[in-house]
């Protein structure tokens, strides 16, 4: 039979089984019962067996199992094993040439069956591990070859990799298979999916598939090497759902290949029935050593079992001292990503962003992409990061007492010789690992330990900073944190400053102190090379906390960005403290001292002396420093480093300076001459230049010309804002177009408003673009002289390396839709251009081909008109715009001001923080003691603004946070504001929906101004409200496309626990009483607090104010409704509501401005109804016109005598008094008004009614004869 001679055949080249070849396909496999008898030769010890004896046993169980019994081929068979280097039977006639040859029983049947060595007696162990019938065995092994047949041999352990996909299928024969299984160590335990792990699966399940090859779990899914790019780090109880789950998320976060990423998993990778030759005595030559040199990243994955076993454990600890220190690792340093599974979801922190983090980043957004990374982190569960912070390695334990020994050896440094030694209880090496591992937590969990740890957790974390000298890199931002906890969040961030760190960046806002500021100032350390700090609406910061800070910068500083805005104790003398001490090392400094309105020129010009020369980067903001002239500015002009390569100066606001100063956005002194004066002094050396002149009139062509003529040749980056520059027109264009440096990268220009500008500036713009431009953002919204021929003349002349475009034509009236469109996109706009053939268009072409519009000819284009005007430097403007003004000279040239600055305050004053002082030093007690009044309660919550320009310039931006959203399971609130942003459609809506926590108890949601919204998105995101809600807002402010349909949606849809809900509709005229009655419908019975907005949703009537009435529940303590501008609306519709009031109310708010059919007679009724138990009470009848005293008299006589807070609004009512109105400006007045006018003799009233109505009829004549007067002179009505 061919059979028998498989064995020569079954491994070919590497190992590789070749499935095709015939002999394969007629392969049985091994019977298993024949280990019955293999056991019963063994107890008879008669095993080894000579060739006679070989002979009759193959006979018989050729019979047994149904094998082929021809004698002859049995013969050549035993031959070959027997005698190898014979080819004949006959040469070898008897056993009486080798009298003592025997073969084994086991290996006899290994050839027949083409298994590998040693698998029989593999088996015999498998069935005395499993406690199993051979009959049950042999079945067992049919399912799992049948579901992972062999593939082929790996050699290298280390290139064992598996996927996630992979895993699955592992995972789906478990849970098929799991109910027949049970716990080898206890019998009559059956095994659950919901606990069985590693120790369990590998006897069941990879030990079984892998016996009759000898091979790994691995090489029963692949026959080529699988390289991995992730090392797992686990312990091997966890249970195999969540480890799986903990793969999964890990992929899906890291936005990794399901398929082709490739993970070590020890259990998976080493062949488990040759372990030891996989491991060995030196940690460094084990498998698991050589798979973390071929990894990029180690993947820790923390079970919900113990938890966190993992730090329990000698080979986990040895893992992580690979990913964080060891030296001998050729590649980079590990990544290290920790994932942990809970029964609320799988968490993952990330060593660093994500891809699509950091494409957010690198787009200019670091601070978006820390939120989406915030967000992402932010559950992660608390009493697992606890434990990764009290690490201690050297305690860590092993099955094996030789491998602990080993291992913390190696970690220390030991040679081979010298692993069999008792380990060090103390080293140094097990202190950085423990520190760098314990400051990663610590990290992580610094937000939520101030949301919802407990006190003891804070100091934790304070003492794994500190505790950790190699950190480098720290980022916290406290404003996230509850505002009673923030400043013990500020005293364990200083307390807890590392000693050697290089970049730090903190952010609190609004209530950091001078003594917070000298705290931090004494912890700061010397190491440092970037420092970012944000203390802006700190009020209560001054000279003194300034002057605190600068006198501890390190002088190795390289980068300094503070911003004290709205800081505005501020003045000259913490400016100048801070100028004292900037590091001559600075390569980068950006100040923000925006509304510190007791800044000067003296602060300034203090500031500018002391800039470093070796200044690269120079940022500048001085808004609303109303004090600052042009002697300041001038000043700082004068000292420019002459290294600087970037530089942005921001005076918005400042009134003082004019033309002779660097006069920037809306300063409308400015002209001409400042331009001038500012181009004149450019460092050469600039490679990025933000100029900002938004809403400077005086600026002409000239100023534009002047700037342009000193433009650095060596520019990489020009960002240039001319928005209301009304005299700028196509000549201003020209000039600059004509300088633009040739090394320009980067160009953005916004003409917004500059209603001069015609197609023959965009062109000019369009011919003069530097060949090596790759960014190109141009804005001329509202410029109505430019039409498709101007764009297409742009699009004609883009460059080709160009790569990234962003044009704006919004209201530029002649421009077509079809322009418009194709302009949002490089790739469209070149296609429109190439399709429409317009070129450079014709009435263009005619234009600059009969020489109009030369480059000469532009500078003359808008001296129709004008000629009667002087030039902005003192000229006629004809001549002023045929040359280039000469930069003028400056009035302070020669003549430096003198400035006196006043000293910086001794000491600090004391602050309301009482916990401010915890900073000040780092010991536990001090620490302790500023935490003792802290409460373990609180909740996890998140609140984000997005930004327009973020998601204009980073579409995928959006779903990168909703895939954020996703990892944030346990979040108990959420606040979203996309208000504004056009780029959100109802796909936007559908997704953020699809990604909302179930844990969720209180949602906002801001879409207004969103006019892609319709009711699919609404709909959509009814769909899948988080049903523990307790708090829900939406605003679909002037969301037009919304209707009824998408209010009834969303009601039906209301979380039946809502306790508070507020729903704003404001100009969504689609809505009618329909609408307002499926939402009324729906309102839960639970509610205490309701809130509805319908403001200018004119289709709306007492119908549907009736129904919001009739179905209110009865349970509500605060009720808010405006319809104002809803002009169907009468006393019919108040005086139902009136009437259905909830008799529990505190709070009652409503809104009916200008719903001109409503009388006194309503409020009246309105009135009468009103709760007794009502204590505060707002009423908007402005514009009411038939309200008159009578109304308010009415409603001052029924108010509840529990109110306490009255806010009434009776404006543009011509029939109440002025008196009556005052007096509806409290409750006390209004009470006292109402007693004295109903003490008047009747005979007033009449009278005051008499001239109520005169001053009415009077009014109404006048009216009259003013829209008369309007049609004859065929005029507008004025407003």
């Amino acid at each position: 039979s061919p059979r028998i001679f498989l064995g020569s055949k079954v491994r070919q080249a590497g190992g590789k089984l070749n499935k095709s070849s015939p002999l394969a396909r007629t392969m049985s496999a091994f019977p298993w019962k024949l280990l019955e008898v293999v056991k019963l030769l063994d107890d008879r010890a008669a095993a080894d067996l000579r060739r006679q004896e070989a002979e009759v046993l193959l006979s018989r169980i050729s019979r047994a199992v149904g094998l082929d019994d021809t004698r002859r081929d049995f013969t050549c068979f035993i031959h070959k094993l027997f005698y190898p280097g014979k080819s004949k039977p006959q040469d070898s006639s008897s056993d009486s040439q080798v009298p003592s040859a025997r073969i084994h029983v086991t290996s006899i049947l290994e050839k027949l069956f083409h298994l590998s060595e040693g698998a029989v007696r593999r088996g015999m162990d498998q069935l005395k591990e499993l406690k199993c019938s051979v009959a049950d065995l042999e079945q067992r092994t049919a399912l799992l070859r049948e579901a992972f047949p062999f593939q082929g041999y790996i050699q290298k352990v280390e290139e064992r990799g598996i996927s996630h996909e992979q895993l699955v299928r592992v995972e789906t024969f478990a849970a098929t298979h799991c109910p027949s299984w049970h716990d080898i160590r206890a019998a009559e335990d059956t095994l659950s999916m919901d606990t069985l792990n590693l120790y369990q699966l590998t006897p069941w399940c990879i030990k079984p598939a892998t016996i009759e090859r000898n091979c790994s779990m691995v090489e029963l899914f692949s026959d080529s090497p699988c390289l991995p790019s992730n090392f797992c780090s686990h312990w091997w109880g966890e249970p195999l759902r969540d480890f799986v789950a903990c793969i999964g998320r890990h992929c899906a976060v890291r936005q990794l290949c399901f398929r082709s990423t490739f993970y070590w998993i020890c259990a998976y990778a080493n062949r488990q029935h040759a372990l030891s030759e996989e491991l060995n005595d030196d940690p460094k030559q084990t498998s698991f050593y050589k798979a973390m040199c071929l990894a990029d990243c180690l993947l820790l994955i923390l079970d919900n079992v113990g938890p966190a076993m993992p730090f329990t454990r000698v080979w986990c600890a040895y893992e992580l001292f690979m990913a964080l220190i060891d030296e001998d690792r050729k590649k980079k340093p590990l990544l290290l990503d920790t994932v942990a599974h809970t029964k609320a979801g799988t968490f993952v922190l990330t060593d660093g962003f994500t891809d699509a983090e950091a494409k957010v980043r690198d787009a200019g957004f670091p601070a978006e992409a820390e939120a989406c990374k915030s967000l992402r982190e932010l559950c992660f569960p608390i009493h697992v990061l606890e434990k990764g912070m009290n690490l201690r390695l050297q305690e860590a334990q092993a099955s094996e007492e030789a491998d602990r020994r080993h291992i913390l050896n190696s970690v220390v440094g030991k040679q081979l010789h010298e692993l069999d030694e008792a380990p060090p209880l103390e080293h140094a090496n097990y202190t950085e690992v423990n520190a760098q591992l314990g400051s990663r937590f610590a990290v992580a969990c610094f937000e939520p330990a101030f949301k919802k740890g407990s006190p003891s957790l804070r100091l934790s974390v304070a003492r794994a900073l500190q505790a950790d000298p190699w950190r480098r890199q720290l980022v916290l931002n406290i404003d996230n944190i509850p505002k009673e906890r923030q400043a013990a969040a500020f005293g364990v961030c200083v307390a807890g400053l590392p000693a050697n760190l290089q970049d730090l960046s903190l952010i609190w806002k609004s209530f950091a102190a001078d003594s917070n500021l000298a705290a931090l100032a004494e912890k700061l350390p010397i190491s440092l090379h970037q420092l970012r700090l944000d203390f802006t609406t700190c009020s209560q910061i001054s000279d003194a906390g300034v002057a605190a800070l600068a006198g501890r910068l390190s002088i190795s500083l390289q980068q300094l960005q503070l911003s004290f805005a709205y800081c505005s104790q501020i003045s000259d003398a913490g400016v100048a403290a801070l100028a004292e001490k900037l590091p001559i090392s600075l390569q980068q400094l950006q100040l923000y001292f925006v509304m510190c309105d007791q800044i000067s020129d003296a602060g300034v010009a203090a500031l500018a002396e002391k800039l470093p020369i070796s200044l690269h980067q120079l940022q500048l903001n001085f808004r609303f420093c109303s004090q600052m002239s042009d002697a300041g500015v001038a000043a700082l002009a004068e000292k420019l480093p002459i290294s600087l390569r970037q530089l942005q100066l921001i005076f918005r606001f400042c009134s003082q300076i004019s033309d002779a100063g660097l006069n920037l956005e809306h300063c409308r002194q400015i002209s001409d001459a400042g331009v001038a004066a500012l181009a004149e002094k450019l460092p050469i050396s600039l490679r990025q230049l933000q100029l900002e002149f938004r809403g400077c009139q005086q600026i002409s062509d000239a100023g534009v010309a002047a700037l342009a003529e000193k433009l650095p040749i060596s520019l990489h980056r020009l960002e240039l804002n001319l928005e209301h520059c009304s005299q700028i027109s196509d000549a201003g264009v020209a000039a600059l177009a004509e300088k633009l440096p040739i090394s320009l990268q980067d160009l953005q220009l916004v003409f917004d408003f500059c209603s001069q500008i015609s197609d023959a500036g965009v062109a000019a713009l369009a011919e003069k673009l530097p060949i090596s431009l790759q960014d190109l953002q141009l804005n001329f919204r509202f410029c109505s002289q430019i039409s498709d021929a101007g764009v297409a003349a742009l699009a004609e002349k883009l460059p080709i390396s160009l790569q990234d475009l962003q044009l704006s034509f919004e209201h530029c009236k002649q421009i077509s839709d079809a322009v418009t469109q194709a302009a949002g996109s490089l790739e469209s706009l070149r296609a429109w251009a190439a399709a429409s053939e317009l070129g450079a268009a014709p009435d263009l072409e005619m234009r600059l081909s009969s020489g109009e519009e030369t480059a000469e000819g532009l500078q003359e284009k808008d001296e129709e008109g004008e000629e009667g005007e002087e030039g902005e430097i003192g000229k006629p403007s004809h001549e002023s715009r045929r040359a280039r003004p000469a930069a003028p000279a400056a009035p302070w040239r020669g003549q430096p001001p003198t400035l006196a600055l006043p000293a910086p305050s001794p000491a600090a004053p004391q602050t309301r923080h009482s916990t401010a002082t915890n900073a000040e030093t780092s010991s536990d007690t001090a620490l302790a003691e500023g935490l003792a009044d802290e409460t373990d309660v609180g909740s996890l919550d998140f609140a984000y603004r997005f930004d327009s320009n973020v998601l204009s310039k980073v579409p995928s931006f959006f779903g990168t946070f909703c895939s954020a959203l996703l990892c944030a399971t346990t979040l108990e609130k959420l606040q979203l504001d996309v208000g504004g942003c056009q780029q959100i459609s109802d796909a936007a809506v559908a997704a953020v929906a699809e990604k909302l926590p179930i844990s969720l108890q209180d949602l906002k949601l801001d879409f207004s101004c969103c006019e892609e919204i319709s009711d699919a998105g609404v709909a959509a995101l009814a769909e899948k409200l988080p049903i523990s809600l307790h708090q829900l807002q939406l605003n679909f402010n002037s969301c037009q496309q919304i209707s009824d349909a998408g209010v009834a949606a969303l009601a039906e849809k209301l979380p039946i626990s809502l306790q508070q809900l507020q729903l704003h509709f404001i100009g969504c005229k689609q809505i009618s009483d329909a609408g307002v009655a499926a939402v009324a419908e729906k309102l839960p019975i639970s509610l205490q607090d309701l809130q509805l907005n319908f403001i200018m949703c004119q289709q709306i009537s007492d119908a549907g104010v009736a129904a919001v009435a009739e179905k209110l529940p009865i349970s509500l303590q605060d009720l808010q409704l405006s319809f104002a501008y809803c002009s169907q609306i009468s006393d019919a519709g108040v005086a139902a509501l009136a009437e259905k009031l909830p008799i529990s109310l505190h709070q009652l708010q409503l809104n009916f401005n200008s719903c001109q059919q409503i009388s006194d007679a309503v409020v009246a009724a309105l009135a009468e109804k009103l709760p007794i138990s009502l204590q505060q009470l707002q009423l908007e009848f402005s514009c009411c016109e038939e309200i008159s005293d009578a109304g308010v008299a009415a409603l001052a006589e029924k108010l509840p005598i529990s109110l306490h807070q009255l806010q009434l609004s009776f404006a543009r009512c011509p029939q109440i008094s002025d008196a009556a109105r005052e007096a509806a400006g409290s409750l006390v007045s209004l009470r006292a008004w109402a007693a004295a006018r109903a003490a008047r003799p009747r005979s007033e009233e009449g009278e005051d009614a008499l001239a109520t109505r005169t001053m009415m009829g009077s009014q109404t004549l006048s009216e009259e004869g003013e829209k008369a007067r309007v049609r004859e002179l065929g005029a507008r009505p004025r407003s």
